[in-house]
């Protein structure tokens, strides 16, 4: 007997209208020294205001080595400071 569990969240989309809890350039800045990043060792490709880990909101980064072999970190950077970094894996 095989059983299926359905896991399902509900994302809010993040409301455009109000201003980010949180500046582009503060997260940014904490993005890249959450990277350890003093030097020109990612670029930043996409940043985003989403509400995936938390209700009030978040900066998304996508971050692009410039060394080899290269590689894609995700950090996402909560409006109340609290950081997440992810490798992206290749398909």
């Amino acid at each position: 007997m095989a059983a299926t569990i359905l896991f399902a969240s509900i994302i809010v989309p993040y409301n455009n209208s109000e201003a980010p809890g949180l500046s582009l350039p503060v997260a940014y800045s904490a993005a890249m020294a959450a990277l350890g990043s003093t030097t020109n060792q990612f670029h930043c490709l996409s940043a985003r205001v989403a509400t995936d880990y938390g209700a009030d909101g978040e900066w998304q980064f996508t971050f692009y080595s410039t060394n080899l072999p290269s590689k894609s970190k995700w950090v996402t950077v909560e409006f109340n400071g609290k950081i997440h970094i992810e490798d992206v894996l290749r398909r």
